[in-house]
């Protein structure tokens, strides 16, 4: 997976996370301004903040921050399935991890991981809980099906690249299951309140972290250097600090 020679350099991991995190920031930001702005606002004032919070606030789908989560998927799984055709081993896990990070993306457009509660409302009948949001369930199933097929291609990698997505995966997997179980149960105990919204925020802003994280680790499996006519890459199997 490595060539021979020199001045070869890892793309920087955490440089290239902070990069990525701005946008995630700025979003949840204009998203928690906003909602702020909402409650502030007099009748004649309302349908225009209303009109702007709308195309930020992370809790909607079809929005800002939803196609850029969206594109980030893409680009992971762009990433997966050029590591799918250079990788000397795990081919297939490669090419595995690109296709989910593309149903991510459209799942994050189409919302098609709420189409499992139909699933969702069976299990709950056997758990004293009212969840709300009931997909977790076989969600959760779901999410520990990804992780038995990808984890044996995922400890074989460098250090920093492993590291990085398995933090990543533990960070949308606790943002994207774990609060939204807990927005569920704000919800159905007290409905849209500021408490839903708050976690609401915190769970997107986890996912969208939890996305940049991701690609930040896969680009830091990539080495490049300068040659005769612009810049070469090749994927690394050295382990090097991020």
């Amino acid at each position: 997976m490595s060539g021979e020679g020199g001045g070869w350099e890892q793309i920087r991991l955490i440089k290239t996370f902070l990069i990525l995190l701005i946008p995630c920031a700025v979003l949840s930001f204009i998203s928690g301004a906003l909602y702020l702005a909402l409650g502030r606002t007099s009748p004649e004032t309302f349908d225009d903040v209303h009109f702007w919070f709308y195309f930020f606030d992370v809790g909607r789908e079809i929005n800002i921050p939803t196609w850029y989560s969206s594109i980030m998927w893409v680009v992971a799984g762009l990433l997966g399935g050029y590591f799918a055709r250079k990788a000397t081993r795990f081919r297939l896990s490669w090419a595995l991890f690109a296709f989910i990070c593309v149903l991510f993306s459209l799942d994050e457009m189409l919302e098609m991981h709420e189409r499992l509660d139909v699933i969702g409302a069976e299990l709950s009948k056997h758990i004293p809980l009212d969840l709300h949001f009931v997909w977790v369930l076989p969600g959760l199933v779901i999410a520990a099906l990804f992780v038995a097929l990808l984890l044996r291609m995922v400890l074989s990698l460098p250090a920093g690249v492993r590291n990085g997505l398995l933090l990543a995966g533990v960070t949308f997997v606790g943002g994207g299951i774990g609060v939204e179980t807990l927005s569920g149960l704000a919800l159905a105990d007290s409905g849209f309140e500021s408490a839903f919204f708050v976690l609401t925020l915190l769970e997107e802003t986890l996912e969208m972290s939890a996305i940049a994280l991701c690609i930040a680790s896969l680009m830091h499996f990539i080495e490049y250097r300068p040659s005769e006519g612009g810049t070469t890459y090749r994927l690394t199997s050295r382990s090097k600090p991020s």
